[in-house]
C-alpha cells in the first residue's frame, strides 16, 4: 500500500474518521492497532504472525531484563533478533559468496528447494525494537508498558515501513494525551501534500530518466552517467524525504509528532554536518547503538576513525545485501574519520569564513556525497567503477543513448527548491517570510507542468530495506 496510492489515500481517510470518532483514548488507540495490522497485512498477511511473534518475544525478555539488568538476557535477545535479520535479509548474500570462494553445491541457491521473501520493513523494526530493549536495560526506560502499548508503538502505521526510527520517547508521552490541535492539523496536511509533491513529481519523474542509465551503463556517454549520479542523490532525496513527510504528516493528524529525518542535508559544509541532517534517526542509532560501545570518542585517535569505519560499513549493510551498500558505507566512513583526521591536525583545504568558500565548501561535499551514492545506486562493484572512470573518460559517443541536461535539470532545481523549504533560515529573509506562499505557488505550477510526466505509482526506494 503505497502512501501516494488512491488505496492508501482512502484507507487512511477511514482509519483517521474512526480515530477521532471516538471519544475514549482506549477506542482511539484500538483504531490505530487495527489500522496498523491492516496496513501490513495488505502486503503479506503471513508476515504480519512472524512480526508480531517477534514483538511477542522481544516483550517476555523486557521485564526480567528491567529487573535483573541481565546482560546475558540482553545478548540473547539482541541475538535473535539479528538472526532472525540475518536469515531473511542476508541469507542468499552470504551463502552466493560462500558458492563463488568455494563452489561447494551447498551453497548454491539455484538449487534450493526453497525460496526467502524478505518482509517488509525488517530492517527499520528490528533496529526500533533493539533499540527498546537495549535502552530497558541501560535504565532509559522504567516502566515496562501492556504488550498492546509495546505492539502499536512497532507497528504505528504512518513510520512502520521505513521510519523514521522512533524511540520511546517519541511515542509513549503521546499516548497519555491523544489530542490535536488546529496547528498540527494543517502542518500535517501541509507535509502530507508536500512529500507527494517530492515523490510523484520530482523522485518517480528522475527515477524514470536515470533508471535506464544504471540499468545498461555501458551504452552511455560520460556526460549522461554524471548526469545520472547527480540525479540519483536527488531522486534519493526526494523518494525518502518525501516518504518521510507523508509519514510525519500522518502522525500529526494522530496527535503524534515523529521525529524529523532530514534538515537540508545538501547544503551541508562537511560530512559530519550531513550526517546530521540526512537519515537523522539512522544516524543517532547508529550513534548510540555502535559507535558509542565500541568505544566512541573516548579512545586513541586511531581506534576513533576505526570505530567511525566500523559503525558506518555496518550501516551500509543494513541498507542492503550487496557489497556496493558496504562500500557506500566504507566510503562514509573513511570521509569521516579523514574529515576528523585533518581537524585535529590543523590542516584546512578551504577557509571557513566568507560565503563563497562557504559555497565551496557545500559544493564539495555535495560531491563526495555524489561519488558514494554510485555504490548505494548501482547493482555490482563493476558497475560502479565504471561509472568512475567513464566520468573522465567513455568510448560511448552521446548519440542514441543520451541523458539529457535539460530533461533532468528541471526535476534537480524542483528537488533544491524543496531542500531549501527545509531550511529557510539558511536564504535571505524574504525567502523565509514568504515561503509557504512560494512553496504553495510551485506546487501548482509543478502539478501543471511536470504532471502529465508522473510516473506510475513507484514503490518508495526505502521499502526496499
Amino acid at each position: 500500500m503505497i502512501f501516494t496510492s488512491t488505496l492508501f489515500f482512502l484507507f487512511f481517510l477511514i482509519v483517521y474518521i474512526s480515530y477521532w470518532l471516538w471519544q475514549d483514548r482506549k477506542y482511539r488507540e484500538w483504531i490505530l492497532m487495527i489500522g496498523s495490522l491492516v496496513f501490513y497485512a495488505s502486503w503479506n498477511p503471513p508476515f504480519l504472525l512472524h512480526l508480531l511473534g517477534i514483538v511477542l518475544l522481544n516483550y517476555l525478555f523486557l521485564k526480567p531484563i528491567l529487573r535483573t539488568k541481565s546482560k546475558k538476557l540482553l545478548t540473547i535477545i539482541v541475538v535473535i533478533d539479528l538472526v532472525n535479520l540475518g536469515i531473511f535479509k542476508y541469507f542468499y548474500f552470504f551463502t552466493e559468496n560462500l558458492f563463488y570462494v568455494t563452489h561447494w553445491s551447498v551453497f548454491d541457491t539455484s538449487t534450493m528447494p526453497f525460496r526467502i521473501i524478505l518482509p517488509l520493513a525488517i530492517s527499520f523494526y528490528t533496529f526500533q525494537v533493539m533499540a527498546y530493549v537495549i535502552d530497558v536495560y541501560r535504565g532509559k526506560v522504567q516502566e515496562i508498558p501492556s504488550f498492546f502499548h509495546f505492539t502499536l508503538f512497532l507497528l504505528f502505521f504512518p513510520q512502520l515501513v521505513a521510519g523514521p526510527i522512533m524511540r520511546s520517547r517519541d511515542f509513549f508521552p503521546r499516548l497519555e494525551q491523544l489530542r490535536i490541535h488546529k496547528t498540527a492539523i494543517y502542518t500535517g496536511l501541509f507535509l502530507i501534500g508536500l512529500g507527494a509533491c517530492k515523490k510523484i513529481l520530482i523522485a518517480d519523474n528522475l527515477g524514470a530518466l536515470i533508471d535506464p542509465v544504471f540499468l545498461r551503463p555501458k551504452e552511455y556517454g560520460s556526460g549522461s552517467l554524471i548526469l545520472a549520479s547527480i540525479g540519483f542523490t536527488w531522486q534519493v532525496y526526494s523518494d525518502f524525504s518525501g516518504y518521510t513527510d507523508v509519514a510525519r504528516g500522518c502522525a500529526l493528524l494522530f496527535g503524534f509528532n515523529i521525529p524529523r529525518n532530514f534538515n537540508a542535508p545538501f547544503f551541508s559544509r562537511d560530512i559530519h554536518e550531513l550526517w546530521r541532517k540526512w537519515h537523522i534517526t539512522l544516524g543517532s542509532w547508529l550513534k548510540d547503538y555502535i559507535y558509542i560501545p565500541l568505544g566512541g570518542s573516548r579512545i586513541s585517535e586511531a581506534r576513533t576513525n576505526l570505530n567511525q569505519t566500523i559503525t558506518f560499513a555496518l550501516g551500509g549493510l543494513w541498507h542492503g545485501a550487496n557489497w556496493t551498500f558496504l562500500a557506500w558505507g566504507l566510503a562514509h566512513g573513511l570521509f569521516l574519520a579523514t574529515e576528523r583526521f585533518m581537524e585535529r591536525n590543523g590542516i584546512r583545504i578551504l577557509p571557513e569564513k566568507g560565503k563563497f568558500f562557504t559555497g565551496l565548501r557545500i559544493l564539495w561535499t555535495y560531491s563526495l556525497f555524489v561519488l558514494a551514492a554510485v555504490f548505494f545506486r548501482c547493482f555490482t562493484i563493476q558497475d560502479s567503477m565504471y561509472f568512475f572512470k567513464s566520468w573522465f573518460y567513455s568510448p560511448i559517443t552521446e548519440q542514441s543513448n543520451f541523458l539529457s541536461f535539460n530533461l533532468i535539470l528541471p526535476y534537480i532545481v524542483g528537488g533544491v527548491l524543496f531542500h531549501a523549504a527545509e531550511a529557510p533560515k539558511n536564504y535571505p529573509l524574504w525567502f523565509h517570510r514568504n515561503r509557504t506562499k512560494l512553496l504553495i505557488a510551485f506546487l501548482i505550477i509543478g502539478a501543471l507542468i511536470f504532471g502529465n510526466y508522473a510516473g506510475k505509482g513507484q514503490d518508495f526506494i526505502y521499502f526496499a530495506f
